[in-house]
């Protein structure tokens, strides 16, 4: 398995502008044509800027979209802390919602990309290996609100790790069937769905 190093970030502002063009490009192109068939050249050619530009900031397009990927995790999987800073804990059906709710609209917003990773971790060491790694962020955020849980008071006797990675699980199938394979779904209901079906499984009634 090929270890995958992401660039640093440049220094100046004008090479972050450049690099963030060209992640943008490579997004752009990566959805259009599927990792496999595009093109460092192609790339380049979207985001105006020289062929050699592209291996300033990057030594290949999977690292490219290894940084894309880096970038949307770290919007999609950091979930609020509102329940676990507050002394609600998840004693409370509104803040469930809303990181749900929250969950959702990230990964509408990067659907297209996290499908190519989605597709690619199916083959690819590389991808899986990553795939796994931030879906345990997920896991391992939902396990802390449950031990916070735990801790108030407010939540049933079920085993945090089961139980965190069962209902990740369900939120990122619901996720993937409906971003990937464009459900019809409206979107109150599903939120509220989900969160019940969250709520009844770990909250004390």
């Amino acid at each position: 398995m090929q270890e995958i190093n992401l660039p640093p970030l440049p220094k100046s502002a004008k090479a972050q502008r450049t690099r963030q063009k060209i992640l943008q490009a490579a997004r752009e192109v990566f959805a259009e044509k599927g990792f496999a068939k595009a093109t460092a050249e192609e790339i380049s050619t979207k985001a105006g800027v020289g062929y050699g530009t592209f291996y300033l900031y990057f030594t290949d397009k999977r690292q490219a979209l290894h940084t894309i990927l880096s970038e949307v995790d770290d919007q999609l999987y950091q979930l609020r802390n509102s329940e676990v800073s507050t002394g609600v804990g998840l004693g409370a059906l509104a803040p469930i919602k809303a990181t749900i709710s929250g969950f959702f609209e990230s990964f509408k917003a990067n659907a297209d990309i996290l499908k190519i990773c989605h597709e690619l971790s199916a083959t690819d060491p590389d991808f899986r290996e990553q795939h796994n790694k931030v879906r345990s962020r997920l896991v391992n955020r939902m396990k802390e609100h449950l031990l916070k849980g735990l801790e108030f008071g407010n939540t049933r006797n079920v085993d945090p790790e089961i139980a965190s990675t069962a209902l990740a699980g369900l939120i990122e199938t619901i996720a993937t069937e409906w971003f990937f394979n464009n459900k019809p779904w409206d979107k109150d209901k599903v939120v509220q769905t989900v969160a019940k079906l969250y709520y009844n499984a770990v909250v004390k009634g």
